[in-house]
């Protein structure tokens, strides 16, 4: 290797646009030096905290158990008894406004988190295979950013701080972000995600690995780890798009290794490379973001003396965004004393799964060292450079663009171009178009804005205020473009305007007070799947669209619980859900329905939906059979005895006959079902004088709840009224059996 001093002097690549300090984002954190490293845990906590070290229960530990527990007729019994498929395994459809329902809404904040692309020498990815990482440094610093070590302190645009202890950023492989494909994708990320979960569910290990244990809070248990799984596919299934940023890289880590021989040139080539070269991003995508420079140490074979010389010269080249990473090149085994499990990797998208990203020959192991250092690089580089070079950005976006697009010019400039044509030939003021004009700045060939031009602008301005959980100026940012994309006909950008304006509005706890807050976001919604769907057939965005406004809406409570089961029913009408989605969708249906507390005292609750979440976990347990998946179903038929039970003062009996031989039947046809998958004898549980047992509970008792309209109900038909808003059943006297007319009138 070269001597430091003996390198050529070379031109500093900018870090930031021109006219944005430098330096100013290190002022923000006086108390923070490079070289004294944030308190970490103790070794145990470097794994990660979304490790499970514990062996996870089988679906059950022995065969003889589970008959007794779904034969039980009756749901009191059933919690009296042991079972060996228990909630903790299996999770619950269900979860209320507690523990369960933040834990959906980090997950949603998570899955927009900033992206950081990772862009190394050959040199750095050898040193990193050496150590049993066959993808190079990218896949070894890929877990350690899901996750950044400690609260990261956030400042919205007014100044205020705000801790938050689950942020992260998504490192993604620079290459992967070029190739990309440009805006217009179809609906096969869809496909994906119902392939990749029916091979989880089809696995040899249990699918349901990782689960979290029931969270008994008023008798509100978890979300099924199924569809937490279900969640992060389909929002991680949406490529690089041009309508949104959340996937463009806000910063590019550019490292190289204590092996490069020319370790300055190698740097400014790879800067090169990713501004005018190889790795240039396309067109749509801004090429001002942050650049941030990484040089890593061979711990076993190099002097750190010079290594540390070169570390200087890079800081007086190319500014205070850089790091020295020391990690030792052997290969770590868990054999070693020092050992430490790498933490999985959460956000794994469907195609990535599919081609077994993240499958090993062996649990991957790190030393200790190696684990501190790279969490100690993560956290400065987020807390200490992306964060703070975000809130630059917004600031400057908001006082040059948004500021006018909001004040008296702007709307003057609206005014003007919607009735005189005024000013319609600028297409780079930072006016802009107004709520009421053309802009002209839309690329309809190609389906894309500039990324200079003020829409484009507006809505990065919108995208990084998201990923900054500052939604309450992303609303207001989302809510000022919306219009102008429809006015250009940018179908895309205007569904994507609607759906995380409403997310935003969601997402912030003080905002959707009224009936006439939660009306307006389900028109923003309606607008933005009619504009992906009809305009645009974009079906995954489509999906998730509605999802977002399923788990956001359930979360508020209240009269938003109903608008979140149509929507879910809206999905499962539509098709935009396979097999396994339709039932994952049914429980969700019966989790908003089981969610909404009831007014009053009895048997009879005013508003109370429990009936219904009852019927429809019956129907996902059905579905569960048909897709022969007994233990599921099991699951979903034990979850519908309990809400029953809480609703019918019967001792689980119910009082139509014909539902309670549709209970019977399916119960019976799942033990079969179940105990057969074994390999065992169920002569003994079949009736020959009958016809097949899972005909039996799921088409001849079918056609007698057909005629009283309850398989209406089941199947999410919509009815003449809303499905919603059903008169709710007579209120009786406490401790009083509801009547057959009762059930029936229900």
């Amino acid at each position: 290797m070269t001597s430091p001093g003996d390198a050529p002097p070379v031109k500093p690549p900018p870090s930031f646009s021109p006219g944005v300090p430098r330096v100013a984002s290190k002022a923000r954190y006086p108390d923070q030096r490079r070289d004294s490293s944030p308190a970490l845990g103790s070794t145990s906590d470097l794994a990660g905290s979304r490790i499970n070290t514990s062996p996870t229960p089988p679906l059950s530990a022995t065969t003889a158990d589970l008959p007794i527990r779904i034969a039980s007729p009756h749901a009191r019994s059933v919690r009296s008894i042991t079972p060996q498929l228990t909630r903790s395994t299996l999770g619950s459809p269900l979860e209320g406004r507690f523990e369960g329902s933040e834990d959906i809404r980090s997950l949603i904040a998570r899955a927009f988190s900033p992206v950081v692309a990772v862009y190394a020498s050959a040199d750095t990815d050898e040193l990193v295979r050496q150590k049993g990482f066959k993808g190079g440094f990218w896949e070894l610093i890929r877990p350690f950013g899901e996750d950044v070590h400690g609260k990261v302190v956030i400042r919205d645009i007014i100044g205020a701080g705000h801790g938050w202890e689950d942020y992260g950023v998504h490192f993604v492989d620079l290459g992967g972000v070029v190739q990309n494909r440009s805006p217009g994708q179809d609906s096969s990320p869809l496909a994906q995600v119902e392939e990749v979960l029916e091979r989880q569910l089809n696995s040899a290990d249990d699918p349901l690995v990782g689960s979290v244990q029931p969270n008994d809070v008023l008798g509100m248990p978890s979300t099924s780890s199924i569809y937490k799984f279900f969640l992060r596919q389909l929002l991680s299934a949406s490529p690089v798009s041009s309508h949104e940023t959340f996937r463009h890289p806000v910063a590019c880590v550019i490292a190289i290794s204590s092996r490069n021989t020319a370790p300055l040139e190698s740097l400014r080539q790879l800067y090169a490379d990713t501004s005018n070269g190889d790795k240039k991003m396309p067109p749509w995508v801004h090429s001002e973001f942050l650049r941030y420079y990484v040089l890593v140490h061979d711990e076993d074979r190099d002097d750190i003396t010079e290594s540390t010389k070169l570390y200087d010269q890079m800081k007086r080249h190319f500014g205070l965004h850089c790091h020295l990473l020391r990690l030792r090149s052997n290969q770590c085994v868990v054999t070693d004393d020092d050992s430490v499990r790498v933490p999985e990797c959460e956000w794994l998208s469907p195609s990535e799964h599919l081609q077994g990203v993240g499958q090993t020959d062996g649990v991957p192991y790190l030393f200790d060292s190696d684990v501190m250092a790279i969490k100690t690089f993560v956290r400065e580089l987020v807390a200490q450079s992306v964060i703070p070079f975000m809130e630059n950005r917004v600031a400057v976006w908001n006082d040059q663009v948004a500021s006018r697009r909001r004040g008296l010019s702007g709307r003057f400039m609206s005014l003007s171009r919607r009735w005189t044509g005024f000013g319609a030939g600028s297409r780079s003021s930072f006016a802009g178009s107004g709520s009421g004009g053309v802009s002209g700045n839309y690329d309809a060939v190609h389906g894309f804005y500039k990324p200079d031009t003020p829409e484009a602008i507006l809505r990065k301005l919108a995208d990084f205020a998201f990923m900054l959980r500052d939604w309450k100026l992303s609303a207001s940012t989302y809510e000022l473009v919306r219009s102008d994309y429809g006015n250009d006909k940018a179908w895309r950008y205007h569904a994507g305007a609607h759906e995380m304006c409403a997310v935003s509005m969601l997402l912030n706890p003080l905002a959707i007070s009224g009936k006439t807050k939660l009306e307006t976001v389900d028109q923003m919604l309606e607008t933005a799947c009619y504009s992906y769907l009809t305009r645009c057939s974009d079906a995954t965005n489509g999906l998730r669209c509605l999802t977002l406004a399923i788990e956001l809406l359930k979360s508020r409570g209240g009269s938003a619980t109903e608008s979140a089961t149509r929507w879910a029913m809206r999905a499962m009408d539509i098709g935009l859900v396979g097999s396994i989605g339709q039932i994952l969708f049914s429980e969700r249906v019966s989790a908003c329905y089981a969610s909404k507390v009831g007014l009053g005292s009895g048997v009879w609750k005013q508003g109370s939906r429990r009936r219904k979440a009852g019927m429809w976990s019956v129907f996902a347990a059905d579905l569960w059979l048909k897709n022969r998946k007994p233990a599921l179903a099991s699951a979903s038929l034990e979850e519908a005895e309990r809400l029953y039970a809480d609703v019918l003062d019967t001792d689980g009996v119910f009082p139509m006959p014909e539902m309670q031989s549709f209970i019977d039947n399916l119960r019976h046809a799942i033990r079969v079902q179940y105990l057969g998958a074994r390999g065992l004898d169920t002569d003994e549980y079949a009736d020959d004088s009958t016809a097949p047992l899972e005909t039996q509970a799921t088409e001849e008792t079918s056609e007698k709840l057909d005629k009283r309209s309850h398989r209406r109900s089941l199947m999410g038909i919509p009815n003449s009224t809303d499905p919603g808003s059903l008169n709710p059943p007579p209120v009786t006297r406490e401790n009083e059996t509801p009547s057959h007319d009762d059930f029936e009138r229900a």
